[in-house]
């Protein structure tokens, strides 16, 4: 008898699986979709690099040596004040080509993330070749570094980083084009009233007046 009420409680169960997966399966999907998610974005929250500074490099066709990109981020990481305060210093170079001999839809895409990024202020600091230069001053994206920094001697909107101590250091292999940085335009915008833009705008024009004044912070404590 006792083995007929097992056999008679397992269909009830089974029974009872079933019903609430066939009525039920949709949410119950959603719902591990969304736990699964959640656990990913956390997990990935926090196990990435934390980024001391958010670098644009625009250039007219995309850099294939991934060797100058870190070299420019390790190069950076010694003007770069630990914002992150977690003992290492970490700039992220974001290489973008807007070259007209590359597709236009690739290239329009590529302006509009230079654009979302600026207007979203998270990139502050820009570096670029000649062609990059051309596209950010016609699009009035730079700011008079005169004014910005009126105690480095600078005028203009871009300053020359060839034949500058910043080129000579160990980090920087020999370069064959022209580069240029510069600070986006700040005042006078909406990210001038956004607080963490403020603290970002800060933080990239202390970073470019110890490139200018070759100011070094972190001597060993660049990307690795």
């Amino acid at each position: 008898m006792s083995e007929i009420e097992r056999e008679s409680d397992r269909y009830i169960k089974d029974k009872w699986y079933k019903n609430i997966w066939y009525h039920y399966k949709i949410p119950i999907c959603l719902v591990l979709f969304f736990a699964v998610t959640l656990f990913f974005f956390v997990y990935s929250s926090v196990t990435k690099e934390k980024i001391d500074l958010y670098v644009m490099y625009i250039t007219e066709d995309p850099e294939v040596y991934t060797e100058k990109i870190n070299a420019l981020e390790k190069t950076l990481a010694l003007y770069t004040e630990d914002r992150t305060d977690d003992g290492e210093v970490i700039v992220f170079v974001d290489n973008v080509f807007v070259g007209s001999a590359h597709e236009d839809d690739v290239v329009y895409q590529n302006k509009e993330r230079i654009m979302t990024a600026l207007r979203a202020g998270t990139c502050m600091l820009i570096l670029c070749d000649d062609e990059g230069l051309k596209y950010m001053t016609e699009a009035e994206a730079f700011c008079d570094l005169s004014s910005e920094l009126p105690d480095m001697n600078i005028s203009g909107m871009y300053y020359v980083l060839n034949d500058t101590p910043f080129m000579q250091k160990d980090s920087m292999p020999e370069w064959n084009n022209e580069l240029y940085a510069s600070l986006r335009v700040y005042k006078g915008t909406v990210a001038e009233l956004i607080p963490s833009s403020q603290t970002n705008f800060e933080h990239a024009k202390n970073t470019l007046k110890n490139v200018i004044s070759d100011n070094v912070i972190n001597i060993g404590d660049s990307n690795e």
